[in-house]
């Protein structure tokens, strides 16, 4: 039986890491005014993060792949796999498992070939989650059984980060504006999370130094040791930072276990900004 895998640019897979998964990757879209870009197809991370920074009155807004997108790609899919897995980021957050749903109702109307899991996260802890589901299936699962430990996974990931601003996330509607107003005007730099499938501040430190510290105690520490870890970062600016920490954290990752520096993509920069360091884990 052959099965594939389905996840969104969300999940910030490293390239290497797709192409050696075989996973199968839907793009949101990502727009600067009234231009549309493919996230990671028609705009590279890189230019994303210099026009980011270049054009600072413009804002970029992001949309889900249709129902349409979706039904392109399980179409083509089902012509040479008997089943699908399809894992996206948390539906409280973006509409892109909805438009999954919807996709895969069209392109399997008897709703027996196509899996949905909403991973009630985002980034690579929406990414680890899809990876573990592609290794159920290499190791011999069939779809069902892939589905089933993707979400038994979903309450053991984590994603999290400290931002620059809460302003991109603001003007998003990610979070509330009374919480970013009050992070501005006291100079505070936020650690945020997804909890329940939505973004929370969890700590208000006042400088970079203290957030790194208690994003690490908030995420690694709290859960060491840990299964998967991923240190990511925004713009070329905080890469370096992200390679430090990581060599910090690999303790924390159990023997075996998965460590990797992963960047945001435009589709999750967007509601971050620059100077954004993040990690995702998963125990």
């Amino acid at each position: 039986m052959s099965i594939a895998v389905v996840t969104d640019s969300t999940t910030d897979i490293p390239s290497d890491l797709v192409e050696e998964a075989g996973l199968n990757i839907v793009p949101a879209f990502v727009r600067f005014g009234d231009e549309e870009f493919r996230d990671k197809v028609d705009i590279a991370t890189e230019d994303f993060y210099s026009r980011l920074a270049r054009d600072k009155d413009v804002f970029p807004t992001t949309s889900q792949p249709s129902p349409g997108d979706f039904k392109a790609v399980y179409d083509e899919l089902l012509k040479e796999h008997d089943e699908i897995v399809s894992i996206h980021i948390s539906s409280a957050l973006s509409g892109t498992y909805a438009s999954a749903v919807g996709g895969g109702a069209q392109a399997d109307p008897s709703g027996e070939r196509i899996k949905h899991v909403d991973s009630r996260t985002a980034s690579m802890a929406t990414g680890f989650i899809a990876l573990a589901a592609q290794e159920i299936i290499a190791d011999g699962g069939n779809a069902e059984d892939a589905a089933a430990a993707a979400n038994e996974m979903v309450p053991r990931v984590q994603f999290a980060g400290t931002p620059d601003t809460l302003e991109y996330l603001k003007r998003g509607g990610r979070l509330k504006g009374a919480q970013a107003l009050v992070a501005g005007v006291l100079k505070i730099r936020p650690v945020l999370a997804i909890v329940d499938g939505e973004v929370e501040v969890i700590a208000k430190p006042r400088s970079h130094r203290r957030a790194l510290a208690a994003l690490i105690s908030r995420v690694v520490e709290d859960h060491a040791p840990l299964t998967n870890l991923a240190v990511l970062h925004t713009d070329q600016s905080s890469r370096d930072e992200a390679e430090d920490v990581l060599t910090d954290l690999q303790s924390s990752v159990k023997p075996g276990g998965r460590s990797l520096r992963a960047t945001i993509g435009p589709a999750i920069g967007s509601h971050l900004g620059n100077g954004t360091i993040g990690l995702a884990v998963s125990w």
